[in-house]
């Protein structure tokens, strides 16, 4: 704990003598979350000191580790066309997450800054009801088509890896993009990389559906001990996948939303 008053006290030092590279130096040691820590602690104008100092990727992978509501006034106090680069670098699900929790002129304004690419995934995300398994998934995802051999499998996987969100289960569509399989990646390492994936894949997949209530997929996940589920419409195409830290912030959501419920319960009586 000395340790860490130390640590912070260093960085506002350098904050406070315009020490970017000494700060930057420092603070890039620290976990993300002990980051988002440190940043909620400062001023706003050290805070704005930081906008200048950390990258918009930077800022949006401290982001991702504070809780849900905390986020909201410092992605308003940024300036918007930076507010704009971190949401387009931030996993979509929680940039989805954090704008649905702004109104509507901010989410356009955004929207309008950020490239077309980003803004098309994220628009993509936004029209599912809150607290839904649609609004929660992500789809950074790894899907192969069942006819492919293990082979072209790995060398895929290499290339796209880095920016799937997991890729401990690999999804299996037919040629209609419909859902039919799962694969492990135990299965594909331990397997002959010379068969077709509809030799080795799981048929039985467990699945959701998008307009499903988060609270239901989270117990879900829960029972069967999942790391990730996918999520379908209504013709079983895949829409995108939940994971297990998108259902850890679920659960610390609705854990608050029963506490303040029993406070107002415990107040009136």
């Amino acid at each position: 704990m000395n340790e860490t008053i130390e640590q912070w006290n260093d960085l506002v030092i350098f904050l406070r003598n315009n020490e970017m590279e000494k700060f930057r130096e420092y603070f890039s040691l620290l976990h993300p979350y002990d980051q988002g820590q440190f940043f909620m602690e400062q001023s706003s104008d050290d805070r704005h000191t930081m906008y200048t100092y950390l990258s918009a990727e930077e800022i949006a992978s401290m982001l991702e580790h504070m809780d849900s509501d905390e986020r909201v006034p410092y992605v308003i106090e940024m300036d918007p066309r930076f507010a704009a680069i971190v949401f387009e670098q931030m996993a979509v699900d929680d940039a989805v997450d954090l704008l649905n929790k702004l109104d509507t002129d901010k989410i356009a304004s955004y929207l309008t800054i950020m490239n077309q690419e980003a803004a098309k995934e994220i628009k993509h995300l936004l029209h599912y009801e809150e607290k839904t398994a649609g609004s929660i998934m992500t789809t950074s995802f790894v899907a192969f088509y069942k006819d492919e051999t293990l082979k072209e499998v790995m060398n895929v996987l290499k290339q796209e890896a880095p920016a799937a969100e997991t890729i401990y289960y690999l999804y299996i569509l037919d040629d209609d993009k419909t859902l039919v399989g799962v694969l492990s990646l135990r299965d594909l390492i331990v397997a002959d990389e010379r068969v077709q994936i509809e030799e080795v894949m799981n048929e039985q997949v467990v699945s959701v559906s998008a307009g499903k209530d988060q609270e239901e997929v989270a117990q879900m996940m829960r029972d069967y001990n999942f790391l990730a589920v996918p999520v379908v419409d209504f013709q079983d195409h895949l829409l995108g996948i939940i994971t297990a830290d998108d259902i850890m912030d679920v659960m610390d959501e609705e854990a608050s939303d029963d506490y303040s419920k029993l406070a107002a319960v415990s107040d009136e009586e």
